[in-house]
C-alpha cells in the first residue's frame, strides 16, 4: 500500500476500527484536482490517506487547514483510477484471449493492476510480456507447487480407497476397527455404494467428511500417517490452481481402508488435514485412545470421541492473539501468554497498546496465573473502545487497561508483541 510522506504523519490520532470520518473527507478530496483515490493506513495509525496525482503538498497544507485533528494524509500516486482500469482491461483481455479465467484488478492504493494467471510457467507468462514495462503484477502458483490434473488415485503406502461420493457432513471424521463399526460409519458418512471387503486383522476404516467450495472440486492425493505428532490426515489437493474459490462448504465423503501397522501407537487423532480444524469445527477431529497395531484389536465407543479441549475452544467464542482484530465496542477473548511482559501487549487492530498507567510494570497479577491454562496461556476478556482508544483484558476479576503505545514503544517492543 501506498503511503504518505512520513512527516505527513502524527502521533495522533489513533484509530482502531472504522470511526475515521471518511465519508467527510471523501466528499472534501473528490472535488480537489488530481484526486485518485481514499483508503486506510493501517500501519500509520489507521489515518485516512488520499492519493493524488500532482500537487500533494499543497493538497496536504488544504488537508490540515480543512480538518485539523482528523488523520489524514496526501500521497503521490503515478498512476490514476482511470489508468489503471485501462490497464486492467487490457490485461483482462489478453487473458481471455488465452484461455485464462479473470481474476484480478485495479488499485489506486497500491498502484498496480493484480492478475491471477495460474501457474507462473513460461507458457502462462508469454502472452503477457507487452505488460513488461507496466505496473502489472501477475499473480499465481509456483511451478514447483502446482496441483497436476489427473484422476484420484485408489491406494497409497498404507491405505486404499473403498469409495469417494459427493454426500454426508462436512468438517468431519471417524473411524471403525470392527464389522459392527464399520456398518455405523457406513451409514454415518451418507454413502450410498455397497460397502467393499474390509480384513478388520489387519485394517481399519477411516472416513473423511471432507470440504470444498463450489467450482473448486477437490482431490485425496494421499493418506498421512504423521507418527511425531501422532495425527492420520488427509493430503486434500484442489487441481486446476484456482486463485480463488466460493466459500460454501460442500461435503465430500472418502472412506479409506488403513493398514494397522502404518498407523501411529497408542492414541492418536483423525483429521482432515495437518492443520488444527477451524474453530467452530472441533467434531473435525476424532480421538482414538488405543493400540491399533496389533492384529484385530477393537476400540470401543468409550476409547472413540471428540477432542474436549478444542469443544471448550469453541465455547469461548472468538479468540485472537498478537496480530488480531476486535470489533470495538463488542467483547471477545485474547489468549495471553503468561511468559509475556503485561504492559505492552498488541498488535491488536494493527495497534500496540502499552499500559494506561506508565508506572505498570511488565509481572502479570497473580489472579490471571491462577486461572493459566496448562500451554501457561490464559484467555481474557478484551474490548476495545473508541474515541479515546482504550482496550482493557479481564481475566478471574483483575482488569488491565491500555492505551495506544506511542512509537518509542513500538519500536523497541519485546519479542512477545506479534512482528
Amino acid at each position: 500500500m501506498i503511503a504518505a510522506d512520513p512527516s505527513f504523519y502524527r502521533d495522533a490520532p489513533v484509530y482502531v476500527g472504522n470511526e475515521q470520518p471518511s465519508e467527510e473527507v471523501s466528499a472534501w478530496a473528490e472535488q480537489q484536482p488530481g484526486f485518485a483515490d481514499l483508503w486506510i493506513d493501517r500501519d500509520n495509525n489507521g489515518w485516512l490517506v488520499i492519493g493524488f496525482t500532482s500537487d500533494v503538498d499543497q493538497r496536504q497544507a488544504e488537508l490540515e487547514a480543512e480538518f485539523p485533528v482528523v488523520g489524514v494524509a496526501a500521497a503521490q500516486v503515478e498512476f490514476g483510477a482511470d489508468e489503471l482500469d485501462a490497464l486492467r482491461n487490457e490485461v483482462f483481455a489478453t487473458m481471455t484471449a488465452n484461455g485464462i479465467p479473470i481474476q484480478g484488478g485495479a488499485s489506486v492504493p497500491s498502484g498496480e493492476v493484480n492478475a491471477f494467471v495460474g501457474v507462473l510457467d513460461e507458457a502462462n507468462l508469454e502472452p503477457f510480456a507487452e505488460f513488461g514495462d507496466d505496473p502489472v503484477c501477475f499473480d499465481g502458483v509456483d511451478p514447483e507447487d502446482a496441483v497436476i490434473d489427473g484422476p484420484q488415485p485408489t491406494e497409497g503406502d498404507g491405505w486404499r480407497l473403498l469409495t469417494v461420493e459427493r454426500t454426508g457432513e462436512s468438517y468431519r471424521t471417524g473411524i471403525a476397527t470392527d464389522a459392527s463399526q464399520y456398518s455405523s460409519l457406513w451409514d454415518r458418512s451418507g454413502v450410498t455404494v455397497a460397502q467393499p471387503e474390509v480384513d478388520f486383522d489387519t485394517e481399519i476404516v477411516i472416513w473423511f467428511g471432507a470440504v470444498y467450495g463450489s467450482g473448486c472440486e477437490i482431490r485425496m492425493d494421499d493418506v498421512v500417517f504423521d507418527l511425531e505428532r501422532s495425527i492420520v490426515h488427509g493430503d486434500f489437493v484442489v487441481p486446476g490452481n484456482p486463485g480463488a474459490c466460493n466459500e460454501d462448504a460442500n461435503p465430500e465423503a472418502y472412506l479409506v481402508a488403513v493398514d494397522r501397522t502404518a498407523l501411529p501407537v497408542r492414541a492418536f487423532s483423525v483429521q482432515l488435514s495437518s492443520e488444527d480444524p477451524p474453530n467452530g469445527v472441533p467434531e473435525e477431529r476424532t480421538v482414538v485412545d488405543a493400540d491399533l497395531t496389533e492384529p484385530g484389536t477393537v476400540a470401543t465407543a468409550d476409547q472413540i470421541g471428540g477432542d474436549d479441549e478444542l469443544v471448550e475452544e469453541t465455547d469461548r467464542g472468538y479468540v485472537v492473539g498478537p496480530g488480531g482484530i476486535v470489533e470495538p465496542g463488542f467483547p471477545a477473548v485474547f489468549e495471553f501468554d503468561l511468559e509475556c511482559p503485561v504492559d505492552v501487549v498488541g498488535p491488536v487492530n494493527d495497534v500496540v497498546w502499552a499500559a494506561e498507567d506508565p508506572d505498570r510494570g511488565p509481572q502479570v497479577d497473580q489472579a490471571w496465573e491462577d486461572v493459566a491454562g496448562a500451554n501457561g496461556t490464559v484467555f481474557t476478556e478484551i474490548l476495545i473502545e473508541t474515541d479515546p482508544a482504550r482496550m482493557s483484558l479481564t481475566a478471574n476479576g483483575v482488569t488491565e487497561n491500555y492505551v495506544p503505545a506511542g512509537p518509542d514503544v513500538e519500536s523497541g517492543a519485546s519479542t512477545c508483541v506479534d512482528g
